[in-house]
This record gives structure tokens, sequence and C-alpha cells, in this order.
């Protein structure tokens, strides 16, 4: 379901009275004139990014990126695959002639990537294996290994990521997903007003995240 910026605001004000008499007027507006709609507008981008991190792939809104990204070979039948800048999480690659798509990606220092520089111990088609890192200039970059080195044209069969939260528009939420991200945004704004007992009550809420 989709949810606009003012909603996800009410959802968590509602949160936020629950059990707690004037809290709308509690600790609120004393600094320099910052509302309580303007802590909760200036968190929910990091509650939702932090819900979306932990959530299963099966209840996160996914972007189709097979025909956004560019794979460039290399030499020795591995590539790389630049990743857009708004992307949060990544969830599948799959290359065409891979037997099966990759939706775990390993870090660059892990000893799955140290295996991945050795010939004799680098993944193939039948289990692909994908690296994530960053480059000089902080971009992010998938390496997948590999393809036989014969195949001439490296091209994406299936990719899906997950956006960075733009709440500018209305975002898609999965409903199992929504009170989480409602009860860690009244959590966050709890604590940024100092009353930490409030905060651990609704953090107590989030069952993702």
């Amino acid at each position: 379901m989709l949810y606009s910026k003012e909603l996800l605001i009410e959802l968590v004000k509602i949160n936020m009275e629950e059990g707690f008499a004037n809290v709308i007027n509690e600790g609120v507006d004393s600094g320099g004139g910052v509302g309580l709609e303007s802590y909760i507008e200036s968190k929910l981008p990091e509650a939702i990014m932090q819900v979306f991190l932990s959530a299963p792939d099966t209840l996160l809104p996914h972007v189709d990126a097979s025909s956004l990204l560019i794979a460039k070979k290399h030499q020795d039948g591995s590539g790389e695959i630049l990743l857009p800048k708004d992307m949060l999480r990544f969830s599948l690659l799959k290359m065409k002639g891979w037997n099966r798509a990759v939706t775990v990606l390993y870090e660059q220092n892990s000893a799955m990537a140290i295996l991945q520089k050795n010939p004799y111990t680098r993944a193939g088609r039948a289990k692909p294996v994908v690296i994530i890192e960053k480059s000089h200039n902080g971009d992010k970059i998938l390496r997948y290994y590999s393809l036989p080195p014969e195949v001439r044209e490296h091209e994406i069969e299936d990719a899906l990521y997950v956006k960075i939260p733009d709440l500018s528009a209305p975002i898609e939420i999965h409903e199992l997903l929504l009170s989480s991200i409602t009860y860690l945004t009244a959590s966050i704004v709890f604590n940024i007003l100092g009353d930490t007992e409030r905060a651990a009550i609704m953090r107590s809420q989030v069952s993702i995240g």
C-alpha cells in the first residue's frame, strides 16, 4: 500500500499519544520553535531505512533494474556492475548463462571474496558468487563470478534492488512493516526529546528493525 508522508506522520503521532496524556505539548516547541511534526518528518526516513534493511526481501518494494544496469565484462569471465546511487539494498542478480540467481552478497574482505581471486577456486555459472564493494570515489560496485571467458557479451537477466526512501512522493510499505516503522520513528523522537522511558516503550513494539 502507498503511504504519503503526511499520513505516516499522523500514524506516528497516534503511536506517541497511546497511553500518554498531553504528549504533544510536553517537551515540544521548546527548541527554537521546532514542533513535533518536524521531528517526526526528519526521522521518518531513518526509521524506514532501518526497517527496510532488516526486513525479509518478500516484504520490500523492489525496483526492476535488469534494464537499468550495465555489466562490464573482464577477460577472465568475471565482471562488474556499477550500482545506482539511490540504492539502499541489493536483493537479486542473475546473469544470462547462470544456472541460478544470487541473493546473498559477500563483503570485499570476506573469505568468499578472497577465493574469487584465484581462478582455481573462483565460482562459475553453476554456483555464482557476487561481491559488493566500494570504489575509490565511494560508488558501490558488484563484482560477479563468473561466466566462461569465451562468452562474448555479459547480459543481465534479472536484477532487483530497494531504493533509499524518498518521502517527496507516496512510498510503498508492506502492512507487516508499517507498525515497526511508526513505532521506531516514535522511539527516535522520544529520545530526541530526552524521554528515554517512553522511547524504550515505543522501541519494544518494533518487531523488525
